[in-house]
């Protein structure tokens, strides 16, 4: 059973291991340091909602570009041809421009000066340093919440995970990926620890392209859905250490679905992931 007379002490540092927590200290620098212009979303949701006429163009040219990139037909470095973009869609390079900052802001892309916008290159040793981290962060996560969670954020992650199952039997990779950001950045918030919570999102922010590559083209949504049923039931269990374990691994099972659908120029994952 859950150990709710745990529930009211607070999540601060007493449950970051030293190493753990010199290691956060350290990430949260070198993230003020990328001076996203953006603050991290908790709740990662489309990025327009209320858009004018001008604003829906924008996010049309934003979800092209996007799709360019996830499918392959704008590669890691290419630049972004602004002007032929805005020729093929019958409008002004000013939407095209906004849809590439939009898409600067999701890490997808980087402005170079005088040059213009280009697909952001991440290379495997950043892939698998972030990953590195990211498990870390769920680790901690799964002790914190083992001690904290309630029933009602449970229920509320259980019914993110329905939704999801909803989204799988109607073929909706996109509406899946959503909801599956979300899942994971609400279990970084119930943890009540801002800075872990902020420093997953930017670490989200910068594999977002790939992870959602790996959703849409490896079929990995059942695969990932599966592992979240374990986390609730272990979420209901609350034993720290198992919770702990069961979150890094999907952490780490996402990362090989992800090098999965990476070129094989890039990484070959068949003999390197065994992890302990």
């Amino acid at each position: 059973m859950m150990r709710h007379w745990a529930q009211e002490i607070p999540a601060h540092n007493v449950f970051l291991s030293p190493g753990l927590g010199l290691l956060l200290t350290l990430w949260s620098r070198v993230s003020k340091c990328r001076q996203y212009r953006r603050e991290a979303i908790m709740d990662p949701t489309p990025i327009y909602e209320d858009a004018d006429e001008s604003g829906s163009l924008a996010q049309q040219l934003y979800r092209a570009l996007e799709t360019m990139i996830i499918e392959g037909q704008l590669g890691p470095g290419d630049r972004i041809n602004e002007k032929q973009l805005a020729d093929q869609r019958g409008t002004s390079r000013g939407p095209v421009r906004e849809a590439c900052r939009r898409l600067e802001e999701a890490g997808l892309v980087e402005f170079k000066v005088n040059r213009g916008f280009f697909v952001r290159v991440l290379d495997l040793s950043d892939i698998l340093e972030i990953y590195d981290v990211r498990a870390a962060l769920f680790s901690q996560a799964g002790r914190i919440l083992a001690r904290r969670i309630t029933m009602a954020q449970i229920d509320e992650l259980q019914q993110l995970q329905d939704q999801m199952e909803a989204s799988i039997e109607a073929e909706d990779a996109e509406k899946f990926y959503l909801l599956n950001r979300q899942f994971h950045s609400r279990i970084m918030r119930f943890t009540g620890n801002r800075h872990l919570a902020d420093i997953y999102e930017n670490l989200d922010r910068e594999l977002h392209i790939w992870r959602k590559r790996a959703l849409i083209l490896d079929g990995n949504v059942r695969a990932s859905a599966a592992e979240h049923v374990q986390i609730i039931e272990e979420f209901r269990n609350g034993h720290p250490s198992r919770l702990a374990r069961i979150l890094r691994d999907h952490s780490l099972a996402g990362r090989n679905r992800l090098l999965r659908t990476m070129p094989d120029s890039i990484a070959d994952t068949e003999n390197i992931w065994d992890d302990d």
